[in-house]
Order: structure tokens, then C-alpha cells, then sequence
């Protein structure tokens, strides 16, 4: 059975666990080294297996974010996996809807 908290943090088969709140709460712009400085050493769990958010940020050909979902994106890019559209909706996994932030990686903090 799976925690309920860790199927918030998945998006299309990877885990960011505790890692999707730091980066909504984060203030934006920010740049790849200034996550890396403050977010390196957090894990992200693929079906793979896990690699730390530094490696992947090394590979990322962003340098600078201007909102938590393209730092997403770029997560997903370097890892190879599909940004959208990947998994069901929490509408049609019976859970939370998208509105109540099952699925939101819009900024937290102004």
C-alpha cells in the first residue's frame, strides 16, 4: 500500500516527496546553482530507482526558473521522463482534484 503523502509528490513516475512543497514555497527567479545549493541533497525516487536533485540539475539546460513548474519540467526532462499528460488525473485515481492541489505546482509564496 502507498502513502498517501508520496502519490501527492509523483508526477509522471517520479517521487519528489517532500522536495514539490520546498520548490512552490521557494522564491522565484531562481538559478540552477542556487537550487542546487539549497535542494541538492534531496532525493527523487524514479522507477529506476532514486538519484539526488544535484545530478540532476547538472544536466538540466536551464539556468535560471521563474516558476516551480518549469524547475518540473526541467526535473522530468533531464530524467527522461514526459512532463504532461503522463498519469490519470486525482479525479479519475477517486482522490483529490486537481483544484483542492493534488496535482499543483503553482507558486506558494509571492
Amino acid at each position: 500500500m502507498s502513502n498517501e503523502n508520496e502519490d501527492r509528490g509523483r508526477t509522471a513516475g517520479v517521487t519528489f516527496g517532500p522536495l514539490k512543497r520546498a520548490l512552490r514555497e521557494h522564491a522565484y527567479p531562481v538559478s540552477v546553482a542556487e537550487l542546487i545549493e539549497q535542494y541538492g541533497g534531496f532525493e527523487l525516487e524514479t522507477g529506476s530507482g532514486g538519484e539526488r536533485l544535484e545530478t540532476t540539475l547538472e544536466r538540466c539546460e536551464r539556468t535560471r526558473f521563474h516558476e516551480p513548474r518549469e524547475v518540473r519540467d526541467a526535473i522530468l526532462d533531464a530524467l527522461g521522463e514526459e512532463p504532461r499528460g503522463e498519469t490519470p488525473t486525482a479525479g479519475e485515481r477517486g482522490e483529490e482534484s486537481e483544484a483542492d492541489g493534488a496535482d499543483d505546482w503553482s507558486q506558494l509564496s509571492t
